[in-house]
């Protein structure tokens, strides 16, 4: 697969947010900053250089899709109404990571001064997916921060799965008041998955409670949170934290890199390993002929306010 080109980028603006794209990069998010009189943030990891890089192998920075899958898929294959499913992406290790719309060109279909629309028109016709279908992409600024919509149409004549997800590469800080208390997330269930994303989270029969658990930001890992509240906050400076929303994304993937000073927090819509699982759960999966999937997700600085505290959470266990 070719390299992909960084340039040329579309940059949107409104109020004190400004971003910048790259549509032939996999129609990624390069930066997203905040701006007032008195200091400049950034929102997301930014994007360094302009250089091309090789599909397989991105730079850890900015933020990208997930389509037509999320997460890993190890080995790329799977079975589908009675057929096995048998991807050929190329990747060095053999596994389907993300999907593969953040590794190919997308086409700028319209922008304005605080919006992009962006297109990815999918025939079929090589072995990285056996469905064709028609995808948008939508980067939406206001005084409120950013709103990513992505939607994904079914333009085949059969059912096929689909699960989408926004990987966005989040500054955050460790250092932070005492009585700023911990971040949360909510949910009914955590996934430990392993450093390697490689593990089955397997989807609870019935509904269970909803809990409160410690954002995991000190320890390298990866856990998936089930049936999460659609909010979720990392602090990003002693005055500032970030604020992530989710719709059509019932579940959240943190992944907490050994070494790095960042987190990628990922609304998806199934679980990983969905693909891998029972019929019940590849069922829900199922995308009709000409029905679409939509995902939504928003980002902005919020200020600081001390929310509940650590002492209350739950602890983390599979």
């Amino acid at each position: 697969m070719p390299a992909l080109e960084i340039n040329p980028t579309v940059r949107i603006q409104a109020g004190p947010y400004a971003a910048e794209i790259s549509p032939s990069a996999g129609g990624r998010l390069l930066s997203l900053t905040y701006t007032d009189a008195n200091q400049a943030l950034d929102c997301i990891v930014p994007w360094q250089g302009r250089d091309a890089f090789e599909a397989h192998n991105w730079p850890k920075a900015g933020a990208f899709v997930m389509l037509p899958f999320t997460n890993r898929l190890a080995p790329a294959q799977f079975n589908w109404q009675d057929q096995t499913i048998t991807l050929h992406n190329g990747s060095p290790t053999g596994q389907g990571l993300h999907g593969f719309g953040h590794r190919r060109p997308w086409q700028l279909r319209q922008t304005t001064l605080h919006s992009a629309e962006l297109v990815l028109i999918y025939p079929a016709q090589d072995a990285e997916w056996p469905w064709p279908f028609a995808a948008t992409l939508t980067y939406l600024l206001s005084e409120a921060g950013l709103q990513m919509e992505l939607t994904v149409c079914n333009t085949s004549t059969g059912v096929m799965p689909l699960s989408l997800g926004w990987h966005p590469f989040l500054p955050h800080s460790t250092a932070r008041p005492e009585d700023q208390g911990g971040y949360l997330v909510h949910a009914q269930r955590p996934h430990a998955i392993g450093l390697d994303g490689l593990g089955l989270a397997v989807a609870s029969v019935e509904p269970l409670p909803m809990q409160s658990f410690a954002l995991p930001t000190e320890q390298a890992g990866t856990i998936a949170f089930e049936h999460y509240s659609g909010t979720v906050q990392v602090p990003l400076t002693a005055q500032w934290c970030l604020e992530m929303t989710s719709e059509h994304a019932a579940h959240l993937l943190v992944h907490t890199p050994p070494g790095l000073k960042h987190l990628c927090l990922e609304p998806i819509s199934a679980l990983p390993g969905a693909l891998k699982q029972d019929l019940r759960t590849r069922n829900q999966l199922g995308l009709g002929p000409g029905c679409t999937g939509t995902l939504a997700c928003t980002l902005g600085l919020q200020a600081i306010s001390v929310p509940t505290a650590v002492a209350e959470a739950r602890p983390l266990s599979p």
